[in-house]
Formats: C-alpha cells, structure tokens, sequence
C-alpha cells in the first residue's frame, strides 16, 4: 500500500511517526527543528510489507528509504533498535476481538475483529471476517478483504481498496470507495457518494443524488442510479437498471443490458447482445451492434 508506513528516524535512534501523516513532509513539519532541518540528521523511510504480504505480517516489513542512501550512522545496534521498535509500532495498531469505540486511531482489523463504531480513524486493513459496525465522520478505510465488512458509513467516510468478498451497506454524504476486487459488493449509497473501479463480480445496488461509478467491469451488476448519477465503462455481462435525471453511461460491452433510463439520460456504445429498454425524454444512444435492440424511445 502506497505511503504505508511513512518514518522519519532520527540520527539519535528515535523514530518519528503520525498515523495521520500523508508525506515526510508532514513529519518534518510537525516534528522537526530547524536545526534538525538544517543538519540532516534524519533518514526519510516508510516501514511496509513485503509485496503480497499482509499489513498484519509483522514478520514480513521491509524498511524502504526514500532517498539515495543510507547515512553511515545507520547501521549495527541503531538500525536493529529502529527495526524492533518499528515492529512494535506495527503491533501496537493491530486490534483483536470486541471494541465498543475506536477515536483517533490507526489500526489494522484481523482474526473476526468487531468494531461497534469508529470516529475519525485510518482503518489501514482489514482482514479475517472483520466487522466494523458504523464508520462515522472523517474515518478512513484503506484495505478491505478477506469476508471484512462495513454496515454504515456516514459523512465524509472513505474506502481505499477492497479484496475478496469485502462487502459494504450504506454509504451516506460524501462517503466514497475508491478500488473494488473480487467479489466486493456495495449496498446503498446516497449523497454525493463515488466509487471508482469495480472488478470481478462486484455489485452496486441503490446509488442516489449525485452518486458517480467509474469501470465496473466483468460481471458487474448496477441497480438504481438517480439525479446526476454518471456510469463509464461497463465490461461483460454487466446490467444496468433504472437510470433517472441526468444519467450517463458511456460503453457497454458484451450481454449488458439497460432497462429504465430518463431525464437527459446518454449512452454510448453498447456492444455484445446488449439491449436497452425505455430511453425517454432527451436520451440518446450512439453505437449498437450485433444483437443490439432498443424498445420504447423518445428524441
């Protein structure tokens, strides 16, 4: 994962770190004096799995340095102090078992974690059937997989990734998902939701206001997209029902299927045996080849 986990460690032994740190120059900026700024005593790294590996592989990091080279100064008792104490960081994110409250934390859930409600967190993975009741305000997902899923989220929640048979139900205000694998399936999205990126068989069931959906591909499912809603690339055997107000959809290929679309609703290019039923108002369709059909149509 992109920017896990961002360090600085200083010439002394002491590592600097945020959960909420976005860049080194975060870090920097909090943390450091002029006069570190100044002498450069200080390695810019990020601490992170090795590729395939879990964020809850402790076993498993890898220390990156950003720069050209390691300093001269980093090396026997320093560099093996900063790998332990970088592996008891890791450790200390990693929740098990039942919490009621997560507040202003970074954490990783594994082993059927539940979490009954988090606020304002960065959730960095989640694993092993984890649950997370209700993600509420500015809190974060950064990966989802294996069973692990979400019940509510609310305001300005937001999702990375997600693998396997993530699931997700009620995405409200401005929450949005970001990269969808597998089997991951999405229920319910008001306000200004976006997700971007649905492989596999993933699903969209219900997304209303001015909801957006960028590629969902293989045999994606969307039904229910209302207002402003705008859908780009639909690959295979996708099927698209009920697109109202200023829906758009551009490229379908394969057996997809359109049924229901109004307003100033557009599609382009349908391919396969795709068939759209009922386009009204100002709709308009470019492009339907092979067994392509279009039944009831105004404008």
């Amino acid at each position: 994962m992109e920017n896990f986990y961002l360090v600085l460690i200083k010439k002394d032994g002491t590592i600097v770190h945020n959960i909420f740190a976005t860049s080194h120059k975060d870090l920097i900026s909090k943390y450091l004096t002029a006069n570190d700024i100044q002498k450069k005593d200080y390695l810019l790294a990020s601490f992170s799995p090795i590729e395939k590996h879990r964020l809850d592989d402790v076993d498993n990091y890898a220390l990156i340095n950003a720069g050209m080279y390691y300093p001269d100064w980093f090396a026997g008792e320093i560099k093996e102090q900063v790998i332990t104490d970088l592996k008891n960081i890791i450790k200390s994110m990693i929740v098990r078992g039942r919490k009621k409250l997560l507040l202003h934390e970074g954490v990783i859930l594994t082993n059927k974690t539940i979490i009954e409600e988090a606020k304002h967190c960065k959730i960095f993975g989640m694993y092993d059937e984890s649950l997370i009741e209700v993600l509420d305000d500015t809190s974060e997902v950064m990966i989802m997989t294996d069973d692990a899923r979400i019940e509510e989220m609310f305001d300005s929640s937001k999702i990375i990734e997600m693998y396997g048979f993530s699931k997700v139900h009620k995405m409200k205000d401005y929450s949005k998902i970001i990269k969808m694998y597998g089997q991951a399936r999405v229920g319910e999205m008001y306000n200004h939701s976006n997700i971007g990126v649905l492989k596999g068989d993933a699903n969209i069931m219900e997304m209303h206001e001015e909801s957006h959906a960028d590629r969902l591909k293989h045999m994606s499912r969307v039904d229910e997209m209302h207002d402003f809603s705008t859908i780009e690339e639909l690959w295979d055997w996708s099927v698209v029902e009920k697109m109202f107000d200023h829906s758009r959809i551009t490229y379908m290929d394969e057996d997809s299927k359109v049924l229901e679309m109004y307003g100033d609703s557009i599609i382009d290019h349908m391919y396969g045996n795709a068939i759209v039923e009922r386009l009204y108002e100002n709709s308009l369709v470019r492009k339907l080849n092979d067994k392509a059909q279009i039944l009831s149509k105004e404008l």
